[in-house]
């Protein structure tokens, strides 16, 4: 197959990360994979060097025109059998660059579970019968897109996987080298308002009343806007804000213990890495992050925005050593059956065919070889980048 993906991102994300994944696993199973997006973007350098051809692509906003035109002429030049679109804006464009070209099957990625509009535009976007499958990464977010009314037939459920041979190392490096003192505590989550960093922090003051020593270490893009709040918290010995890290897996080889405070959340990618990389977890009972843990047996889940639930839950587990690793080895086992990214590649490769099928079924679908002027549109291929 030849599956062009498009995307907005320049940053690092969950998103990202899952797409990183799948590319990999597509191209070692023999398929073509392409990418229009920013060249720049650290989405871009990443896939490149996982040898995804890299066609850029900067989209400004939702039905950039000018962007939309470029991609359908991508699609014709590279003869893509299907379009599939990783963000907001790249779901927009994808949409209005079906209005360009002969017809293909268009599949939407949504990761997160933010509450959509309902006005014109957003109905526009995604009720169209030109996009053939929804493809969320968990039931929390296949109820919210539900909700502007998209068939449930049309909504496919993928969650991330992530390649556990790479935590095979993180979990041996862990063993040899993880402190007994002083207790850690990590975070990973770009700062933003629903990722609960506010809510962890003031969980600490309770648990540094019982165990002192204890450090907590965010990791992210812009944890360091968090630095107000860790001083009027008198928190500065107990905390290191570390900003956006590329060491996550030696981050995790240092962590006792891992938490994902969001009070809002899609899915949770970290979460799975850190299950993998054998660290107990504490995350809040909320959309995807139900789908990961199963309380009391793969982690400890907690009520969204409870500090003091919070605190008791992480000082529990700093406590209980026993009961920290019997979570820890059954949450990597969880994660090993239902999260890697053969499991997740399987479940793509399946939709894939699926929609090729029903498209084909449905009416004789014209070839889309590349037209004449195509080169001389300027449609280029980036440079391999190092």
């Amino acid at each position: 197959m030849r599956i062009l993906y498009v995307s907005e991102a320049t940053g690092w994300t969950g998103g990202g990360s899952r797409l990183l994944s799948a590319a990999r696993e597509l191209l070692r199973r023999g398929h073509r994979v392409a990418a229009a997006c920013p060249r720049d973007g650290e989405l871009g350098r990443r896939l490149a060097q996982a040898g995804v051809e890299i066609y850029p692509l900067k989209i400004r906003q939702d039905y950039d025109v000018i962007c939309a035109y470029r991609l359908a002429r991508l699609v014709r030049q590279w003869k893509a059998e299907i379009l599939h679109a990783q963000h907001s804006q790249a779901h927009a464009v994808a949409l209005l660059a079906s209005y360009f070209i002969d017809p293909l099957p268009i599949i939407v990625t949504r990761h997160v579970v933010f509450r959509i509009r309902k006005n014109p535009f957003s109905k526009f976007k995604y009720r169209s019968r030109r996009i053939s499958r929804y493809e969320v990464v968990s039931e929390a977010v296949a109820a919210e897109i539900a909700t502007i009314g998209i068939d449930k037939e049309k909504i496919t459920v993928i969650p991330p996987g992530i390649d556990l041979d790479i935590w095979e190392k993180v979990r041996q490096q862990r063993n040899a080298v993880l402190p007994k003192e002083p207790m850690s505590v990590l975070m990973v989550g770009n700062y933003s308002s629903f990722k609960g960093h506010q809510v962890l922090l003031q969980a600490a003051v309770e648990v540094r009343r019982a165990l002192p020593g204890t450090l907590f270490r965010l990791a992210g893009r812009d944890t360091e806007k968090l630095k107000p709040l860790v001083e009027k918290l008198n928190l500065g010995k107990n905390v290191e804000l570390l900003g956006e890290r590329s060491d996550v897996a030696d981050l995790l080889s240092l962590a006792h213990l891992f938490v994902m405070p969001s009070l809002m959340e899609g899915f949770g990618i970290s979460l799975i890495e850190a299950q993998s990389a054998m660290v107990p977890a504490v995350a809040s009972a909320v959309g995807g992050l139900k789908q990961i843990i199963k309380d009391g047996e793969t982690g400890l889940l907690v009520p969204a925005g409870n500090p003091e639930a919070l605190a008791q839950a992480i000082i529990r587990l700093l406590t209980c050593p026993e009961e920290a690793a019997r979570l820890a080895a059954q949450g990597y086992e969880e994660a090993r059956r239902k999260f890697s990214h053969h499991v997740m590649v399987d479940r793509l490769e399946n939709l894939y065919k699926e929609v090729l099928n029903e498209f084909s079924s449905r009416s004789h679908v014209p070839s889309r070889g590349s037209r004449p002027g195509d080169q001389a549109a300027g449609i280029q291929k980036s440079a391999p980048m190092a």
